[in-house]
């Protein structure tokens, strides 16, 4: 590689407030990556200390997006709760339900991709996004400009 070919990863010569608020964007993304980090373990967590039953979409609230599900669980105990998140759910549908045994009223979940891994997802993704805005605002300031950082 020469010198050249490496220009474009040296940042640019901009006012410092550029350096400052990619500093304060990127330790945002970290933050976004930690907490999804976390999320991931909860989520396994979860997953490995929950009990399954059979459940029923009873209503929906406020669109498929955000319904009722009633479910019974090993012992009998009828649970109703509401499922909101990355789920598409039509009333009177049939979906499993994971729930504590010890508490199943402590945020039961569908057993769904979206219900159970759609906030790790989406805090991943925005952690990528602010990462890159970072860069941006470091390398290429010229491509972004960012109300407060110029300094």
């Amino acid at each position: 590689m020469t010198i050249d070919m490496l220009s474009s990863y040296k940042p640019a010569n901009t006012p410092s407030g550029h350096w400052i608020g990619g500093i304060v964007i990127f330790l945002l993304s970290l933050c976004l990556f930690l907490w999804s980090a976390v999320s991931v373990q909860h989520a396994f967590d979860f997953i490995a200390s929950t009990s399954r039953a059979h459940g029923v979409v009873v209503r929906q609230t406020a669109g498929k997006h955000h319904v009722d599900i009633r479910f019974s669980t090993a012992k009998g105990e009828v649970v109703e709760y509401g499922q909101n998140g990355l789920i598409s759910y039509q009333a009177g549908e049939k979906v499993t339900v994971l729930y504590h045994a010890d508490n199943p009223r402590k945020h039961p979940s569908t057993d769904a991709f979206g219900a159970v891994w759609g906030g790790v997802v989406t805090l991943f993704i925005v952690g990528c996004f602010t990462s890159i805005l970072a860069w941006l605002t470091v390398f290429k300031p010229h491509l972004i400009h960012i109300t407060g950082f110029d300094g």
